[in-house]
């Protein structure tokens, strides 16, 4: 077997190949040293392809209004540079997934939806908000990749609510039938232009109030709504994914609705990472349901303030490896980040001007310089999404130490990709070990590699 190795250090922002290796036998000295302290035997990390758990689906991230028009703002030579940073497999890092928000979200320039205040037929759905900058962000995208996309509402229209305002209250019972006629009207229009939707979340973060748009949904709420959205979209091949919201009230909601009598209409659990790690429920989920899936539907890193911050680059970037390792390591079928790209103030936004929280993204457009600056993040997620390829399946493996963080799939043809997270001060030597053969490496403090391993 040969091994190629491609490892990113906190030290420079890049992803580089070091080379590829043909792989050792399984040489005697590492059975006969494991009776001696500090023995190589005690550094392996065993890959196990003939153990296979679920299938991998994808890694992306979310094409927000405020991302598609950080983006619009670019010089066309940047604006053609970041959609291949992001979906081009050989001079990028190969996303296959994507979010979209129905109607306006937090990271929208504007708050907006796509019917008339009162409109009881939907007859004013209009959906040229949307053609302005998101669509002509995907279709950019389409360029590069097979894109499989899923959207969400932050909010229905005001007067289906009983808070009579986009921001928080809940939807009220006898406008059910009609917002659910409102996500297939918007199916139909993205498809009428081109963008074909996989897949529809019933409502972003139901559980919180926030200070731009969101919806109220109780347990019983969302699995009484989800029979009006089953109905509706019945037919369409449009999966449904139920909560969106963060991983420690996962099967709380998932036996709510799944065991009701709508349960049927439910295709998997949407998640958020606000909440820590919870890698616990993915996996009580994945077992009691493994008919259903499991996505990742959005994680960010909050900052204080505008602008970027480099001091916090590999704070970030460790974050979501470790996030991605453990989620495939539970049960995730999908994982999609938030927004691609903002400005180099974290916009443009709304409805968030002077509240003291912002988000980070992998790529800042800066349109001051004209420049994108590329954060420590965007490698990071690549050591996955640029090597693994959708239909793979997550495989077997162990670690000799929890200070290395590990997750392999294996590839539809067959070539296995280990991704090593070593999120200490220390350096670690492992050794990986597959139908015993070896690859011996060095991981720095504070690094990631990832190993594709081929016959």
């Amino acid at each position: 077997m040969k091994a190629t190795i491609y490892r990113t250090d906190g030290t420079e922002n890049r992803l580089t190949c070091t080379g590829s290796f043909a792989m050792e036998a399984n040489v005697p000295d590492i059975i006969e040293a494991q009776n001696h302290p500090g023995d190589v035997e005690a550094q392996v990390i065993n890959l196990h392809p003939d153990v296979e758990y679920q299938t991998f689906g994808g890694i992306g991230g979310a094409f927000t209004d405020s991302a598609a028009h950080a983006w619009l703002a670019m010089p066309q030579d940047k604006q053609e540079e970041l959609i291949r940073a992001y979906f081009d497999k050989e001079n990028g890092i190969h996303y296959t997934f994507g979010r979209l928000s129905i109607a306006s979200c937090d990271f929208s320039t504007e708050d907006y939806t796509y019917v008339k205040e009162g409109d009881e037929t939907l007859d004013s759905f209009d959906i040229s908000h949307d053609k302005l900058a998101v669509f002509p962000m995907v279709e950019a995208a389409k360029q590069y990749t097979d894109l499989t996309l899923f959207a969400s509402p932050w909010s229905p229209p005001a007067y289906m609510k009983t808070s009579g305002n986009r921001i928080g209250g809940h939807l009220k019972p006898e406008y059910y039938p009609l917002w659910a006629n409102y996500f297939k009207k918007y199916i139909d229009a993205c498809r009428e232009n081109g963008i074909d939707i996989w897949g529809v979340t019933v409502q972003n973060e139901p559980r919180h109030h926030q200070i731009w748009e969101s919806c109220l949904y109780s347990e019983e709420e969302e699995a009484a709504f989800l029979g009006h959205l089953g109905r509706a979209l019945e037919g369409s091949g449009v999966k449904i994914f139920c909560f969106d919201h963060c991983r420690e009230r996962i099967m709380n909601r998932a036996n709510t609705i799944i065991g009701s009598e709508n349960g049927k209409y439910c295709d998997g659990i949407a998640n958020h990472w606000y909440s820590g790690d919870h890698f616990g429920e993915l996996r009580a989920f994945a077992h009691k349901y493994p008919d259903k899936l499991s996505i990742a539907s959005e994680g960010c890193c909050a900052v204080t303030g505008e602008g970027i911050q480099p001091a916090r680059d590999l704070e970030f970037a460790e974050v979501y490896a470790h996030d991605i390792c453990g989620c495939f390591n539970n049960g995730l079928h999908y994982y999609c980040d938030w927004n691609l790209t903002l400005d180099e103030k974290n916009g443009p936004y709304h409805n968030r001007e002077g509240r003291g929280c912002s988000a980070d993204a992998p790529i800042y457009c800066d349109k001051v310089n004209g420049e994108l600056v590329y954060r420590l993040s965007y490698y990071y997620i690549g050591h996955y999404s640029k090597f693994v390829e959708p239909g793979a399946k997550i495989v077997g493996s162990s670690s000799y130490t929890p200070g290395l963080e590990t997750v392999c799939f294996k590839n539809p043809n067959g070539s296995l990709v280990v991704v090593i997270l070593n999120r200490t001060n220390d350096r670690r030597n492992p050794i990986v070990r597959c139908n015993r053969e070896l690859q011996r490496m060095e991981m720095p403090p504070h690094s990631i590699a990832t190993v594709v391993i081929t016959e």
